[in-house]
């Protein structure tokens, strides 16, 4: 089984964006927390998603799709960074998705997104790999709308 890594970065305060409607460290925190604990609202072929234990800064949960039961494990620093590990029992066991909340001035926040895959078929074209990482990277886009809507409810 080969290995895929794919990362990039979406800017989420900028000029083409009224200050107003910004969102703090904090929001963008809460908002991207929301994604990953209620993943069905932004995957519809989630058909439930439970934490099954939670502790300081670890929870692990359990999605359902269909027949097919993922549980994987989200490590969390607050206001900084989420890294979800995939079961290692799992076809993709040893997976990883990161992301990384960025400020390199005040109030200019990023995230950095990062996918370090394992368990992929050896034999695959680029052709797969870069229909794969657009893939991540437009969910990704709609991970942010979503932690958008999230923090306009929220505050």
């Amino acid at each position: 089984m080969a290995c895929l890594r794919h990362e990039h970065l979406i800017r989420i305060n900028d000029a083409s964006i009224a200050p107003s409607e910004w969102l703090t460290r904090s929001q963008l925190w809460e908002g991207l927390l929301h994604t990953v604990l209620s993943p069905q609202s932004l995957d519809e072929s989630i058909d439930a998603a439970t934490v099954l234990k939670r502790s300081a800064g670890v929870f692990r949960r359990e999605i359902r799709r269909g027949g097919l039961t993922l549980v994987d494990e989200a490590e969390l620093v607050a206001d900084e960074s989420l890294v979800i590990r995939c079961d290692s029992q799992g076809k993709f066991g040893g997976s990883t998705f990161t992301m990384r909340i960025e400020e390199p001035e005040p109030r200019m926040l990023f995230v950095r997104f990062v996918y370090e895959l394992s368990g992929l078929e050896e034999e695959r074209t680029e052709e797969e790999d870069n229909a794969r990482c657009s893939a991540y990277q437009a969910l990704d886009v709609e991970r942010i709308r979503e932690a958008r809507r999230h923090a306009g409810r929220a505050h």
